[in-house]
């Protein structure tokens, strides 16, 4: 069995390449099923001895642990370092496939600079040029994102921003227990904010002044009635700025940490 089956060495970005080369690879020796978890585990036959099971066993983990070093001695060390965990080829088999097949803006972004990098090189055909640009192309069509489930990100941090906007002063205060330990205290009629010497139960209202905080709340929550339904919040460039940018850093804070040494 060679050592090193396939001349594409796995970096992180190549993955597409080395996955199709590695997959052709595997199928020629008969072994691809075993990547795929498609060949189960031998099972011992009741007429088998005990010594031909083994031997069965012993096969199969040969060919297992086989497919592992190839995995191995075709990836950077960078790469390979987390394949020590792993007991089952088709564990890193998957493990590779989920690190690097990630369909997300970060990728794309990855994709897009290195494209408009590209130029023709001193001496290189258009054909090899023509092969290398498929190529990011062909990367940038696979990265595109899951759109459905970043809409419904965007629909999700939308509400809640509207939610939090509309809250108003009124809701927040009721919402907290003042400390009335400090505050004045009628003996008289029980309310705050005065003693029994001004109380207007007793000494009777002034010309003029405002019957108190009773209408003042009253009105503060008539927005709150049937009319504040037809007031919807509208979100402002800055807010959509800033709700694109989180979303952006969730969805590509994953593909972005396993890409960021690869640049």
């Amino acid at each position: 069995d060679p050592a090193q089956p396939i001349t594409i060495i796995l970096d992180g970005p190549n993955y597409l390449r080395w996955s199709s080369a590695m997959k052709s690879f595997l199928k020629g020796r008969k072994l691809w099923r075993i990547v795929t978890g498609d060949k189960p585990t031998p099972v011992k036959r009741q007429d088998e001895t005990h010594d031909s099971f083994a031997d069965r066993l012993e096969d199969r983990d040969s060919a297992n642990h086989r497919i592992l070093t190839w995995f191995t001695s075709t990836s950077l060390p960078l790469v390979n370092m987390h394949f020590s965990r792993f007991d089952l080829a088709k564990e890193a088999w998957d493990f590779l496939a989920s690190r690097y097949t990630s369909a997300d803006l970060a990728h794309q972004y990855q994709f897009l600079s290195t494209l408009n990098r590209l130029h023709q090189e001193s001496g290189q055909s258009i054909d090899e040029f023509h092969s290398q640009m498929s190529y990011y192309w062909g990367l940038l069509a696979v990265s595109e994102p899951k759109w459905h489930s970043l809409t419904e990100l965007i629909s999700e941090e939308t509400r809640h921003l509207s939610i939090t906007s509309q809250q108003s002063p009124f809701i927040t205060a009721a919402t907290q227990r003042p400390d009335n330990s400090k505050r004045p205290r009628c003996t008289h009629c029980n309310k705050f904010e005065h003693t029994v010497k001004t109380c207007y139960d007793i000494i009777g209202r002034p010309p003029g002044k405002s019957p108190g905080p009773k209408h003042a709340a009253a009105t503060t929550t008539a927005p709150f009635g049937s009319e504040s339904a037809s007031h919807i919040h509208q979100l402002s460039m800055a807010d959509l700025e800033a709700l694109f940018n989180q979303v952006l850093s969730r969805t590509g804070s994953s593909a972005m940490s396993a890409t960021s040494g690869n640049t």
